[in-house]
This record gives C-alpha cells, sequence and structure tokens, in this order.
C-alpha cells in the first residue's frame, strides 16, 4: 500500500499554527524575565503603551479578552508596578488604566524579547517577502472586518 498524498495546507489552520507558535515562544521568553508573566500580560502591555490612559472595558476589547481576565492581567501588572488604577478624569463612576515609568521600561524590555521571536519566525524571508506577507496578511484582516 502506498502512502496517501500529502494534503495541501489549509489557510486557517496554517494560520492558527503560526499563531500557536508565536505564543509558545513568546511565553518561552516572558518566562525569562522571571516575573511570573506570559503571553497575555505582552499583549497587554502592547496594548497599554499604545493607548493608556484607557479603562479595563477598553483594554479588554482591544486585547479580547473577558472582564475577569482584564482584571487578572491588570491585578498582576499592579503588583509589578507597571500599572496604576486612577479615577477617569471624565467619569467619575470609572476607573482608568495607567501605564507607569516602570510599566513602560518592561514594556521596552519585552518588546525587544517579542522583536526577536518574530525575527526568529521570519528568518527564512527577505524584506520584501516580510512586506509582502503584512501586507497580504493585512488586506484578509480587512476583508473579515467588513461589514
Amino acid at each position: 500500500m502506498t502512502d496517501p498524498l500529502p494534503m495541501p495546507p489549509s489557510f486557517g489552520l496554517l494560520l492558527r499554527q503560526v499563531r500557536d507558535g508565536l505564543v509558545r515562544q513568546l511565553d518561552v521568553a516572558m518566562r525569562e524575565e522571571d516575573l511570573g508573566i506570559g503571553f497575555t500580560h505582552y499583549i497587554g502591555l502592547k496594548a497599554l503603551a499604545c493607548r493608556a490612559p484607557c479603562t479595563a472595558a477598553e483594554l479588554g476589547n482591544v486585547i479580547d479578552q473577558v472582564p475577569s481576565a482584564v482584571t487578572r492581567l491588570l491585578d498582576r501588572l499592579e503588583e509589578l508596578g507597571c500599572v496604576r488604577r486612577e479615577p477617569h478624569v471624565q467619569d467619575r463612576r470609572a476607573l482608568q488604566i495607567v501605564l507607569t515609568d516602570e510599566g513602560r521600561a518592561l514594556w521596552l524590555r519585552l518588546k525587544s524579547r517579542g522583536d526577536q521571536v518574530i525575527d526568529l519566525a521570519m528568518h527564512d524571508l527577505d524584506r520584501a517577502e516580510r512586506d509582502q506577507l503584512l501586507s497580504l496578511l493585512t488586506r484578509v484582516r480587512d476583508s473579515l472586518s467588513s461589514p
């Protein structure tokens, strides 16, 4: 009996495998910081570096996490001195999340580690191929986001 021909890669499966591989590698890189943080903290700090101050709900929407997960994330980041919860300047019922100087410094370290993971993932691609891949994935994302 002969071996069946291999199936061509599925677009959705490939995207999932790439995502999972990146998460695994980023988790390893985050563990090396020895702070008890992982991929979700990386994504949370990345979002806060771009959007803070913001509310926990706004952060949850950006990083696609449920409120309980955002609370745990913020609790850990607050323990590390990376964020503060302060009264919202426009809504006295709400709190806003502020990134501290320590949080910005940690984000820069984590960003460097994340950049190394991305470089590892794309080391076989030249600059033009990297740019093309990002452009194509952006177009796919945008077509799925259209009404």
